[in-house]
């Protein structure tokens, strides 16, 4: 199932997503948002404070801080916690599905939160990165629960392979250097009260899913079709 067929589906109002064969069921997102719309104009909010960083090689050593990690903080979805599980689950499928990944998270992503626009709960969608020190804070959440999704980008990196003469012949324009950057996630689902801040580490030890961002090349050059033999 692609991502924001799910989505089309909730606005429309169904009960059912199904992605990989499975059933998730979803109230439609008119009442997904009604109990934190209404935690907003209660001023029944409370806090998500996150902090970002590296474990120390040695013990002695303090934690170093990542900064420019992306936050998203949305409400709490089984449809949309099923589409992410979904494309971990296929992660090693094949070189195909590794390198596309990323893509279909953030597509997954941007769905759910026009979906919550399309209702006008745009308000809902939380976004912060995390400073020098490592640290953000998300303040007015509605009590309830959230799906905390965070990444951060790698540096570029480049990889180059040969190109065989008959192929550099055949397609003068394959690139021998392939760029990519590696975009680390995190995702949690945290619990939001009236009043009460909520802390979250984000760390090299409870990483989620990694995977690249291809930004320029192709990994392999075609392969030509292998002529037949004659009998």
């Amino acid at each position: 199932m692609s991502p924001g067929r799910g989505w089309t589906a909730l606005i429309a109002g169904a009960a059912l997503v199904a992605v990989g064969g499975a059933m998730a069921a979803e109230p439609d997102m008119a009442s997904l948002v009604q109990t934190y719309q209404k935690g907003v104009d209660e001023q029944a909010v409370g806090i998500v404070a996150a902090k970002a960083y590296v474990e120390p090689s040695r013990g002695s050593t303090e934690p170093t801080p990542q900064s420019a990690v992306l936050l998203v903080l949305l409400p709490y979805s089984a449809a949309f916690e099923t589409e992410l599980d979904a494309v971990k689950a296929g992660l090693r499928d094949s070189v195909d599905s590794y390198t596309r990944a990323v893509g279909e998270i953030e597509a997954a992503r941007i769905d759910y939160e026009r979906a919550l626009v399309a209702v006008g709960a745009g308000n809902l969608v939380k976004n912060e990165a995390t400073d020098a020190r490592g640290r953000a804070e998300v303040t007015g959440l509605p009590a309830g629960d959230w799906v905390l999704l965070a990444w951060r980008e790698g540096g570029h990196q480049s990889k180059q392979h040969k190109v065989r003469d008959q192929d550099a012949k055949r397609y003068p324009d394959i690139p021998s250097t392939v760029t990519y950057s590696m975009v680390t996630y995190w995702r949690s689902r945290v619990t939001v009260r009236k009043g009460e801040t909520v802390e979250v580490s984000l760390s090299d030890r409870n990483v989620w899913m990694t995977a690249p961002r291809q930004e320029g090349g192709t990994p392999k050059p075609p392969r030509p079709p292998t002529p037949k033999k004659r009998r």
